[in-house]
C-alpha cells in the first residue's frame, strides 16, 4: 500500500524542513513579509479544506474556529518573544515553532490525501470533517498570530 505513495511529498517536506531550520536561527524580517506569510497561509489552508470538504458549513465553520483560537486565544503562546526594532525591520530570534508549524500542515495534509486516497470511511464523517477542518484553521492561525504580533510590536515599540 506504501509503495504508491508519490515520492514528491517527501520533497516537499524537504523543503519545509529547511525552511523551518532556516526560521530556528534570528534573522532581520520586514513586518510585511510576515504578514504576506501569514496570507498565504490562510489561502491555502482555506483552499485545501474547501477543495478536500467542500465549501460546507461544517468545514468552512470549524476552520474559521481553529483559525479564530490561533489568533484571539492562543496568540500569546504562538507570538515571539525577544524582539527587537532595527529601523524599519524587526530582529525576530530563531525558534522552532515555526519548523513544527509547518510540519504540522504537511503531516495533516499527508493523512487525509492518504487517507482519501484509500478511500477511508472517517472522512465522510462530520466530526472528522470538523476536526481536520479546525486542525489546518488552528495551524494557519498561527501564523497568523506570529505576524500580528510582529506587526504590534512595530507600532509600539518606536524605531531605534
Amino acid at each position: 500500500m506504501t509503495s504508491t505513495i508519490p515520492l514528491w511529498p517527501f520533497a516537499i517536506l524537504a523543503v519545509l524542513v529547511i525552511l523551518g531550520y532556516r526560521q530556528s536561527r534570528d534573522r532581520v524580517i520586514q513586518p510585511g513579509t510576515l504578514a504576506k506569510v501569514a496570507l498565504a497561509m490562510l489561502a491555502l489552508s482555506l483552499y485545501g479544506v474547501t477543495a478536500a470538504f467542500g465549501a460546507h458549513v461544517v468545514p468552512v465553520l470549524a476552520w474559521a474556529a481553529g483559525f479564530a483560537a490561533a489568533v484571539f486565544v492562543a496568540g500569546p503562546v504562538f507570538a515571539p518573544r525577544g524582539l527587537v526594532r532595527e529601523g524599519q525591520a524587526v530582529r525576530v530570534p530563531g525558534s522552532w515553532l515555526p519548523l513544527g508549524l509547518m510540519v504540522g500542515i504537511f503531516a495533516a495534509k499527508f493523512v487525509l490525501g492518504y487517507a482519501t486516497g484509500v478511500d477511508a470511511h472517517v472522512v465522510h464523517e462530520v466530526w472528522f470533517i470538523a476536526a481536520a477542518s479546525a486542525v489546518f484553521g488552528l495551524l494557519s492561525g498561527a501564523f497568523a498570530a506570529r505576524a500580528t504580533a510582529v506587526r504590534r510590536f512595530v507600532r509600539t515599540v518606536p524605531a531605534a
